[in-house]
């Protein structure tokens, strides 16, 4: 498949590794980013790497949220992902013990999020929708280790909550940071506010400016 370079809506992922270099002055790498979309698909490893995972999840949900699937994850990933995995599923059969969701369900395609005021401003996946006490809950899953910053945390709020509003507007959108087994529900009210909603149309303009200079 075919990628257009010159019209690109920048990945969650790298929209907020972009925010969290511009927030704290350091450089930015929109250049390594333009040379991973441009990549052939089976290089890039990472977009791949947690599909097995969630599908352990979904398992284990699916067998009362009890059960062997995430261990049996571990046991069949490869040994560069193994100790990844190992921490996930020890955060992961915690969370979901306690949180005990009835159904989960995965979502395949990406969500672009629409500005009503100009371009596509960013490009997510919410991964699962969990039925929790009868209330759908979006989930985006946050796999990396590095702890997110403030203002990472307010742009993946808002994006976010703008891609659940467009795509699974009953359910409520959050965030789980995978490897501390953490539900993070997102407020709509402090996550859509005008000045949120410029910060994350803000942060997508200074990114697409970046993508064009690198090329």
């Amino acid at each position: 498949m075919n990628v257009d370079l010159d019209d690109h809506t920048p990945s969650l992922t790298h929209l907020r590794e972009f925010t969290r270099a511009r927030s704290a002055n350091r450089t930015t790498h929109v250049d390594l980013d333009r040379l991973q979309v441009a990549a052939p698909a089976d290089s890039r490893i990472f977009a791949f790497a947690y599909e097995r995972f969630l599908t352990a999840v979904i398992n284990f949900v699916c067998d009362g949220n009890r059960g062997d699937a995430l261990k049996r994850a571990v046991a069949e990933s490869t040994d560069r992902m193994r100790h990844s995995y190992e921490d996930c599923a020890k955060s992961m059969a915690t969370l979901l013990t306690s949180l005990n969701p009835t159904s989960v369900r995965r979502r395949q395609r990406n969500i672009v999020v629409l500005d009503e005021d100009g371009p596509e401003l960013v490009s997510l996946r919410v991964h699962l929708v969990f039925e929790l006490q009868a209330t759908p809950v979006a989930a985006f899953m946050h796999f990396p280790e590095q702890r997110l910053t403030e203002a990472e945390f307010a742009l993946m709020e808002t994006a976010i909550a703008l891609a659940v509003r467009q795509a699974e507007p009953d359910a409520v959108p959050a965030i789980i940071l995978v490897r501390t087994g953490e539900l993070r529900p997102i407020d709509l009210g402090t996550a859509l506010t005008p000045r949120r909603i410029t910060f994350l149309r803000s942060e997508s303009s200074a990114y697409r400016a970046a993508w064009s200079a690198a090329a």
